[in-house]
């Protein structure tokens, strides 16, 4: 029995209440929260601090509402308080563990089988053990979190592994952090120290203070992306040490005579543009295509100093015998990490590039340029792991460009070279020929390779060599192509047959 709609007014709220009544809407909200508390059997349960308030202002305002609705809307209080308790006891049995295993039977999130061990389980329990919804599945263990009763979150487990992982990201950054300023610390007070045993050559005197700091929040964020782009493979790792020679070298050099020969493809199609179509009309081609290709190696060269981009260059961008990925092989001659292994290959390629552009045109400068690299970088791949130095990396343009060197010099190797900057009665006497350069080149990079470590000598002379070949198969098509054109002209001269 619903309570009427149409709110009562104050003469009938006073002639229930009495003397003493709250105001209408007051009154009004009284009796309509007695009634609603009759019909679902719970005048039993307290009152809200609010209600228990006005009561206390309002004297006998409770008794009074119950005996003008019990008169007005008779209910059945007791069967109304029975009934709510009928509910509430069939809640608790549906939330019993034996019912959730029973109707997770019933929706097919349970099998037989398991649910038969739920049920074993539950008989030996007196009291079984609450899971919350966190668990993943009934009777799953709960978290080590006091009074925690919602289960093992897998939330929690990842934030757990993140904040283990991030902790010992920090604590690898202190350590480099405490070690770089130990070092820089030794020398300031070697240095000082030398400054305190000549004051009489009127240095300035150390007060035995240091200036070492510590590294900003710029210097850490850069540290800390260094490491995180730095693998975590080590030669004991399953991915390292499952590879043998032949599976470091063999992808690699799939790769590379695959690029060989689409670039072959690609010079044997490609046609000059058209003015009008070119980026810098007034630049020839030979400057643009060598300036194209000094922007792209400094492009790559200001990414290494970009930390975000660290761990995308060490992957296609550097070559390491211990697990090498086949894109380096072109990636890495692009890259250059030092400002002067970056000035020694360009000069050489701006020195050396456009003399060739000119000879052999824009498309075959481009294939001999890649190829010599790309055959560089496999041949040094191969010598690293066939020796077992794994534990090493080479990046650079100089197998480029001594392909560029070689390319050039064999086809002039009858002119004669000399420095261009000395007196001219100097040129007369320092000038070679370019079978002579050619191989003091490769003395002279031998001699470097052997005095220094950083010289990747097989990169060099596999390039140098890929640059040679190269330049004699063009020779010897462009003659092929000047005899054809030769007999063509001698066969319709006038007063011969044929």
């Amino acid at each position: 029995m619903t309570f009427r709609k149409q709110d009562l007014v104050e003469d009938e709220i006073k002639a229930i209440f009495g003397e003493i009544y709250p105001e209408p809407e007051l009154g009004n909200r009284i009796l309509k929260v007695l009634h609603a508390r009759r019909v679902d059997g719970t005048l039993d349960i307290p009152f809200d601090e609010e209600l228990t308030e006005v009561f206390e202002t309002y004297p006998g305002t409770d008794e009074a509402g119950l005996n003008w609705l019990r008169a007005v809307y008779p209910v059945d209080e007791e069967a109304a308080i029975l009934s709510r308790f009928r509910r509430e006891e069939s809640a608790r049995e549906q939330e019993h563990p034996s019912a959730l295993t029973e109707r997770g039977q019933k929706l097919g999130l349970i099998q037989y089988q398991e649910a038969v061990e739920l049920q074993s389980d539950q008989q030996t329990q007196e009291e079984p053990e609450y899971v919350g919804p966190q668990s993943g599945r009934y009777y799953a263990p709960l978290s080590d979190k006091e009074g925690d009763v919602f289960g093992r979150s897998k939330i929690d487990e990842v934030r757990a592994k993140n904040e283990a992982e991030w902790e010992e990201q920090e604590a690898k950054l202190q350590e480099e952090i405490d070690k770089s300023m130990a070092e820089a610390e030794a020398k300031y007070q070697e240095k000082a120290g030398a400054l305190d045993t000549r004051p009489e050559q009127g240095l300035e005197v150390s007060d035995g203070s240091s200036l070492v700091r510590p590294p900003n929040e710029f210097e850490k964020w850069v540290i800390r992306a260094r490491n995180q782009a730095t693998t975590k493979l080590t030669l004991e790792s399953p991915e390292v040490a499952g590879l043998g020679a032949a599976g470091r070298i063999l992808p690699s050099l799939l790769f590379a005579l695959a690029c060989c020969a689409g670039i072959y493809m690609w010079a044997q199609y490609w046609e000059p543009p058209r003015r009008s179509e070119r980026l810098f009309p007034n630049t020839s081609l030979a400057y643009a295509t060598c300036g194209g290709l000094v922007a792209a190696n400094v492009l790559v060269f200001l990414l290494w100093r970009f930390p975000p981009t660290i761990g995308l260059l060490n992957r296609y961008f550097i070559v390491t015998p211990a697990y090498p990925r086949m894109f380096s092989m072109l990636g890495n001659t692009f890259s250059h990490q030092t400002t002067r292994h970056l000035f020694m290959n360009m000069l050489g390629l701006l020195v050396f590039g456009p003399r060739l552009h000119e000879d052999v045109g824009r498309a075959n400068f481009v294939a001999i340029w890649l190829a010599s690299g790309l055959i560089g970088s496999v041949v040094s791949l191969a010598s690293f792991s066939l020796r077992g130095i794994l534990i090493s990396s080479s990046l650079g343009s100089s197998g480029c460009n001594w392909g560029i060197v070689g390319a050039y010099l064999w086809l002039h190797k009858d002119d004669t070279f000399n420095f261009i900057f000395l007196p001219e009665e100097w040129k007369r006497v320092l000038q070679a020929k370019g079978y002579v350069l050619l191989p003091a080149f490769v003395i002279l990079d031998t001699v470097m390779a052997i005095s220094s470590k950083h010289v990747d000598l097989a990169a060099h002379l596999t390039g140098m060599t890929v640059g040679v070949l190269c330049a004699e198969w063009l020779r010897s098509k462009n003659d092929g192509v000047r005899r054809e054109r030769q007999l063509r002209i001698h066969n319709i001269l006038p007063g011969r047959e044929g």
